[in-house]
């Protein structure tokens, strides 16, 4: 007989799902790079070899791009330099920009139509109207609605001849709102708590118990840190690591646990004042990102970081794709090119970089000193110049040691000694392995990198001569033309604080976004809320409430939670408690057969959404049934020792880097996160769609292939907790064990079929493997489980 609860995990599909276009990349870097480095051999006036790469019809003609295979693609061998061609011929552009347009086809090859601007680019546009607070709408159904949420959902529900499905039963309930709200599962105790409250206010009482722990701020910390740049490195190809890039992290995770008004948490990202010494790591917003540090062109880098910012303010505040006005008026948005460079003039009159800084460059700012912090300090300092002195005398030994031999052996080959230069030579040899792994080779140099340094933080600064931006012709920081004020784009419709001349305008940046009248910013972040508490956002493009996006499904309740949240003080954990208690939230997972014939994808909510748990979640989930997971948080993560760190400058974390033991066990958005690619021990992010610290994400793609269900079959770190949890259910009879194992990881008691199947799977499994491999089986399988992987 089949064990349901082992095939119900989601089968592994043939294809990977296809990967959205981004005209907005190629239009803030795709083609200013293409203008800036092919278009004078292959522009509108000259088409060398018949080609041109000016427009969409030359480029695909020519045969330059495979969409989709950058490897296929010549225009990619010609600029690495591999093929016969080698573009340009002036020299090989630098690793960022090849790294860009590998980008660029590997997702497409979008080129986005040049056509007149869609009649949507007016002020006309829905998320550029005011917000107002609407009034209720009248239902049909006055029973079912809890609140004002349930009224908006259910007019749209009854308009389009859809009803909604029962609740959800408890134990899924609260499974969903502690995945939901925490990122984590239910403990035993709390599901038996909560299934045997029989108060009218059991669900209150769970929401806020849930709101209140820490874990609440890990959970929608990480949602946060997915619209920004923030990593643990630094770079383009290299991981070069940014010691106290921790500090960015916790303080988002510190803010969303206090509540902070969001208004005061963009202020203070964006400004780095709040009247503490310290608030400038919460600047660590702007400067932490995929800067190219080794570029040959220095103006164009310190535009391009500029660009990113703006970007970066663009998308994940105002759900605006800014960058795609950095070359002419933007194509469907009413933000001009002059707009572009308004805002690109405050972040050029920010200091992001230093120069004086040798690791990786980002401006840094000490934090103040306490006689306690000297102290420790000077400790600290006293026994690092011991340690190198130590190292500098046995590295002289080493040398040393090796110039005898080399003498020996030169000495004696001239005397045809064979057999005794040969023995010299392997001396030589295991002395030169010695010095390498525990002399002066990597102990020294990683000694001396890892100086003491007095607790700093990465942090935005003003400048010291703030500056208008120039307009720069296609993106090019060498081809520029007039001044642009520092200002804000006048399409928004509300009052533009002036900026004083003598700052960089940060302060009157963060003043004119926090305007309670700003009608994106607070519609922006209520809706990435309804997105991580349903599965999909009022406006399914979360990053993008332009004329290119997604128009929202329900207009007046989306204003209607954005009214609610002024009203409520930008508070975040009102809102989505709000949400939570509301009855749309609580309804079941499962499909209505006439519902699916109106509303096939679920639009108007008449059920809840099934979805696959992010990778943070699973990962910690595991952990957290077999017992494993170290709920320490805080503090920094990257793995630098001796083994990890390659020596020869620029330091930079190497592929087959090992998290410290420490820290290994500890949840998923307290492990280091590196770009490219993460490490051995959490490579679990490299399968499930975990977010590109590159890019800017409020929606992750939600991608189903064979290599994610492979993984999890094989994985060494999936076996071991399996095997873990085995044992630590041993000591029960079967029945209990299975009921407990099935309360631990899937939520609930175990039925009887549960229990039958269990006795059968058990049964075949531990004639061939014996009990202890059977039970570490049956455990392995309910973690691979579509129960296990997914929230309902």
């Amino acid at each position: 007989m089949p064990v349901p609860f082992l095939h119900r995990f989601p089968l592994a599909i043939a294809f990977a799902l296809a990967c959205h276009a981004q005209p907005d990349l190629f239009e803030s870097k795709i083609r200013p790079l293409l203008h800036a480095r092919c278009s004078t051999c292959h522009g509108d006036k000259v088409q060398m070899a018949g080609k041109r790469f000016t427009t969409r019809e030359g480029m695909h003609s020519s045969g330059a791009v495979v969409a989709g295979d950058p490897n296929a693609s010549p225009l990619i061998q010609a600029v690495r330099y591999e093929g016969r061609a080698k573009m340009p011929p002036s020299g090989k552009l630098p690793a960022a920009e090849i790294a860009m347009l590998e980008k660029w086809i590997r997702d497409g090859a979008a080129w986005p139509e040049t056509g007149p601007k869609s009649v949507e680019t007016t002020a006309a546009h829905w998320a550029l109207r005011p917000v107002r607070k609407p009034d209720p709408p009248a239902v049909r159904n006055t029973v079912w609605p809890r609140g004002d949420i349930d009224r908006f959902v259910l007019q749209r529900m009854e308009s389009a001849g859809v009803a909604p499905v029962p609740n959800a039963g408890r134990h899924a309930l609260l499974r969903r709102l502690t995945l939901d709200i925490t990122g984590l599962l239910p403990a035993p105790a709390e599901i038996a708590e909560f299934t045997e409250d029989t108060s009218g206010d059991a669900l209150e009482k769970a929401v806020d118990r849930l709101l209140a722990s820490p874990a609440f701020g890990e959970r929608w910390g990480r949602h946060w840190l997915d619209i920004t740049y923030w990593a643990d490195t630094t770079g383009v190809g290299r991981r070069i690591p940014l010691r106290e890039a921790w500090r960015y992290r916790d303080y988002v995770i510190d803010s969303f646990n206090k509540d902070k008004p969001y208004d005061q948490f963009l202020r203070e990202q964006i400004t780095g004042s709040n009247g503490k010494d310290d608030a400038k790591v919460a600047t660590g917003f702007l400067v932490l990102g995929p800067w190219a540090w080794f570029a040959y062109d220095k103006a164009q880098a310190r535009s391009d970081i500029a660009d990113l910012q703006v970007d970066l303010i663009g998308r994940s505040v105002m759900g605006l794709t800014l960058g795609c006005a950095r070359c002419h008026d933007h194509k469907f948005d009413p933000i001009t090119n002059k707009d572009y460079f308004a805002l690109a003039g405050i972040f050029l009159s920010t200091k992001t970089t230093s120069r004086s800084n040798g690791e990786g460059g980002i401006h840094t700012v000490r934090l103040p000193e306490t006689t306690a912090s000297v102290q420790a300090h000077g400790a600290a300092l006293a026994a690092w110049e011991k340690q190198v002195a130590e190292l500098e005398a046995s590295d002289k030994i080493y040398r040393q040691q090796q110039a005898e031999l080399r003498k020996k052996i030169d000495a004696l080959k001239a005397e045809s000694k064979k057999d005794e230069a040969a023995a010299a030579e392997k001396a030589l040899v295991e002395l030169k392995k010695k010095t390498e792994f525990a002399g002066d080779r990597q102990i020294l140099p990683f000694t001396k990198y890892m100086k003491p340094r007095w607790p700093e933080i990465y942090a935005a600064e003003e400048m010291e001569y703030p500056e208008d931006a120039r307009i720069a012709a296609r993106g090019d920081a060498h081809q520029l033309g007039e001044h642009v004020p520092r200002g804000f784009p006048a399409a928004i419709g509300i009052e533009r604080p002036a900026i004083d001349p003598h700052s960089s305008g940060r302060t009157e940046l963060a003043e004119w976004l926090t305007d309670p009248a700003h009608p994106l910013t607070v519609r922006v972040f209520v809706n990435r809320v309804w997105h991580h508490m349903f599965g999909r956002g009022i406006v399914a493009t979360t990053d993008n409430f332009g004329s290119r996006g997604e128009p929202p499904t329900h207009p007046e309740l989306l204003d209607y939670l954005a009214a609610r949240f002024l009203e409520n003080g930008w508070s975040a954990k009102k809102l989505i408690r709000e949400i939570a208690l509301s009855r749309v939230y609580q309804l079941s997972s499962q499909p209505d057969t006439s519902n699916v014939q109106v509303d096939a994808g679920n639009l108007w909510l008449w059920r809840s959404n099934r979805r696959r748990l992010e990778v943070e979640a699973i990962r910690d989930a595991i952990l957290q049934t077999s017992g494993k997971l170290d709920r320490t948080g805080g503090g920094p993560s990257l793995p630098l020792t001796a083994q990890n760190v390659h020596t020869i400058a620029p330091f930079f974390l190497e592929d087959d880097s090992k998290i410290e033991p420490h820290i290994r066990y500890r949840r998923t958005v307290y492990q280091p996160i590196l770009r490219n690619s993460q490490v051995e021990d959490v490579d679990i992010l490299n399968v499930f769609d975990f977010k590109d610290p590159d890019q800017i994400a409020g929606t992750r793609p939600a991608t189903t292939v064979p290599s994610q269900m492979l993984y999890l079959m094989n994985s060494a770190f999936v076996k071991e907790e399996a095997r873990r949890l085995a044992e630590a259910t041993g000591g029960l009879s079967a029945a209990a064990r299975v009921e407990r194992i099935l309360l631990l990881a899937l939520n609930r008691p175990a039925t009887q079929r549960d229990q039958d199947q269990a006795r059968q799977f058990l049964s075949d499994f531990g004639a061939k493997a014996g009990e202890i491999e059977a039970w570490a089986r049956f455990c392995h399988a309910i973690f691979v489980s579509s129960e296990f992987l997914y929230r309902r």
